[in-house]
């Protein structure tokens, strides 16, 4: 797989999505909408995160065991393999396999449905770790990095998200499938996390372009694309579900598609700059990227 072979078909599919939305909120209705956003969105967002992730796991294989690349990508590989477990529970609520929980619900519920949703918490976890590991490893060959002036400028506007999403978070129970008073927590701290990501992904895209650009830099600058959008994702959410609940949902699963996307491709560069730096010796690139 190349990716110059899917990135047509990932952009073509970015316009598909808006479209079809609008079709089945126009002729079918609200619940249409959410059928389309819930079901057919989701589980090809969820189809594309596996591929991405054997992607990532084929991407891991070109680093040998002593690099801190070898360590980037193998925390990289667990998150997604964490959050596709996530995924599965999530595809039991979508497809109404299991109950909606109210209160008085058996506790064997409230864990399925409200606790198992902090295994996203502990895949972001994954990733920070991942990009802790990747900024050390830049920095351990010797060489002067730092942020400018607007990397700054840009954090203070990532770290805009969590304040709105808080400000806005009375919005996030009109988006709760049933009685669902713990969901705004949750997403306060997945949007939390979701913030420092991004920073930390912009940490890396600096650095990888001082390090010299290129396609190295390639692969990171599509990691912070994918940071931004699942960060984005519960944004949209707070500002959009007071006055649309359907709209709300399939721009957040959007986002998570567009989220996907982006693994997918920062995977497919990863493949295709590794050999190449090593053919030609650019051992810090590759071995920080």
């Amino acid at each position: 797989m190349k990716s110059k072979s899917v990135l047509v078909p990932l952009i073509i599919s970015l316009f598909l999505w808006p479209i079809a939305f609008a079709i089945a909120i126009s002729m079918g209705g609200p619940n249409a909408a959410t059928t389309l956003t819930s079901k057919v969105l989701f589980s090809a967002t969820v189809l594309f995160e596996i591929v991405a992730l054997f992607q990532i796991a084929q991407a891991r294989k070109l680093f040998s065991r002593s690099d801190h690349g070898y360590l980037t990508w193998t925390l990289i590989l667990i998150f997604l393999v964490i959050r596709l477990v996530a995924e599965a529970r999530l595809t039991t609520m979508n497809f109404e396999m299991v109950p909606q929980y109210t209160d008085g619900s058996p506790a064997w519920l409230f864990f399925y449905r409200i606790v198992l949703r902090y295994i996203y918490t502990i895949s972001d976890l994954l990733f920070v770790g991942a990009l802790v590991t990747t900024i050390r490893s830049y920095k351990s060959t010797g060489l002067k990095f730092e942020l400018l002036k607007q990397d700054y400028f840009y954090m203070l506007l990532l770290w805009t998200m969590p304040v709105i999403t808080f400000i806005y978070r009375d919005n996030l129970f009109a988006a709760a499938a049933g009685n669902d008073q713990y969901i705004p927590t949750y997403r306060l701290v997945a949007v939390t996390i979701g913030a420092i990501i991004a920073s930390l992904c912009l940490v890396v895209r600096r650095y990888a372009l001082q390090m010299g650009g290129g396609a190295v830099a390639r692969v990171w600058n599509t990691v912070f694309l994918a940071g931004i959008a699942r960060d984005a994702s519960f944004l949209a959410l707070a500002l959009m579900s007071g006055w649309s609940r359907a709209g709300a949902q399939f721009t957040e699963q959007y986002l998570l598609w567009i989220f996907t996307c982006c693994w997918l491709m920062a995977a497919l560069y990863q493949r295709e700059v590794l050999p190449r730096s090593k053919t030609t010796g650019e051992y810090a690139a590759f071995t920080a990227g």
